[in-house]
């Protein structure tokens, strides 16, 4: 508690504590992936709206998220979804500039999809690894076996590359770097 009285993880667990919901899940995939990549460092916060999400080795991973159970009441399981949407130009947070691209184009070299599994989601199923799958896919083969397409589903990354599970994604992410490649 500060001199204030406030307590920022009072604050922390009011913003972030439903795990379900589709912004904090994504939040925290982010955050798992960078702990499977031993990037996290408390001392320099996440930054919102960058052009990607983590650093690894001089490589920029683009995280994105979905789950099978939402915050709402389903009649089924949601349908997986990720936009992969290649852009004009890119928001860096380290200079605060837009970079223009000549023509449209994904700007992390690797991409990291995650998905929840469970179909009852809950904050303790969210918040353990194994209730997750992933899959990393280099950005220069969803350029060549994608193009200019703006979203895929499970079965075509299936198609695209074997998914890991979580204790698996620095070595994949590491041959993907290695090889331009993952399978």
């Amino acid at each position: 508690m500060s001199d204030k009285g406030l307590d920022i993880d009072r604050f922390r667990r009011w913003v972030l504590g439903d795990l379900v919901d589709n912004r904090n899940r994504g939040l925290f995939a982010e955050w798992l992936v960078g702990e499977a990549l031993g990037v996290i460092d408390e001392s320099t916060p996440r930054r919102e709206w960058d052009a990607y999400d983590l650093m690894y080795r001089e490589t920029k991973i683009e995280v994105k998220a979905s789950g099978r159970s939402q915050s709402w009441s389903q009649a089924q399981p949601s349908k997986i979804r990720f936009g992969v949407e290649q852009k004009l130009s890119s928001w860096t947070a380290a200079s605060d500039e837009w970079i223009p691209h000549g023509q449209p184009m994904r700007f992390a070299d690797v991409y990291v999809f995650c998905v929840h599994e469970p179909e009852l989601a809950t904050n303790e199923n969210v918040a353990d690894a194994d209730h997750w799958t992933f899959w990393v896919v280099p950005t220069d083969v969803l350029d060549q076996e994608l193009g200019p397409q703006k979203s895929l589903g499970t079965r075509t990354l299936d198609r695209l590359t074997s998914s890991v599970a979580w204790s698996g994604i620095r070595a994949r992410v590491d041959e993907c770097v290695r090889s331009r490649q993952c399978i």
